[in-house]
């Protein structure tokens, strides 16, 4: 068992459950991503969806995202690739990028 915490503020994130997959397309980049809403992703869902404002995720939302990810940020940083999207979001901070958002 995990001894790994989310951060402060994910249980009262917007539920998620309703949707199939999230959809995220890089501006500016033919590059896209899609996202399963099943076990061991759903948390990621709702993270990435709910930090989207707009639609958006750009670095101010990346840092939300981070903070809401709580332990597993460090793990990370740590163990670099080791949770994929949390990359992610680094990499959006690092390199000043933006992704688009939809959830289907």
């Amino acid at each position: 068992m995990s001894n790994k915490n989310f951060g402060e503020g994910f249980d009262q994130l917007q539920a998620t459950d309703n949707f199939k997959k999230l959809h995220l397309t890089k501006q500016n980049s033919n590059e896209t991503l899609s996202l399963d809403n099943i076990p061991g992703k759903q948390a990621s869902v709702k993270i990435l969806y709910n930090i989207a404002n707009n639609s958006i995720i750009g670095t101010e939302e990346a840092q939300k995202g981070l903070a809401l990810y709580g332990d597993y940020t460090q793990e990370e940083k740590q163990q670099p690739n080791s949770h994929p999207n949390i990359r992610l979001l680094i990499d959006v901070i690092n390199n000043n990028e933006e992704w688009l958002v939809k959830a289907e």
